[in-house]
């Protein structure tokens, strides 16, 4: 994957990720991410305590952040280490 792939696959994430921050509709914003049509992970933001909550399925881990950033950056690793795989 080329830098300019990178970034592209970076900056939709993102997007999502603050789409997430912005939504009102419900304290609890969920989505999901997958690859090659399997769910990879599912990420919850909770809007009171402005927390990020990653769930692997593969491994079967969760991950806390408080940080967009980094929310971003595990994702895109997990994201891509399915990938990797393939």
């Amino acid at each position: 994957m080329n830098e300019m792939e990178k970034q592209s696959a970076l900056t939709s994430i993102l997007k999502r990720l603050f789409a997430m921050q912005a939504a009102t509709d419900q304290r609890y914003q969920v989505r999901r991410f997958d690859a090659y049509g399997l769910e990879v992970l599912k990420v919850t933001y909770d809007q009171d305590e402005q927390v990020w909550l990653i769930e692997e399925h593969r491994m079967n881990k969760q991950y806390q952040f408080d940080d967009i950033d980094l929310v971003a950056i595990e994702i895109y690793d997990l994201l891509f280490d399915v990938q990797l795989t393939f």
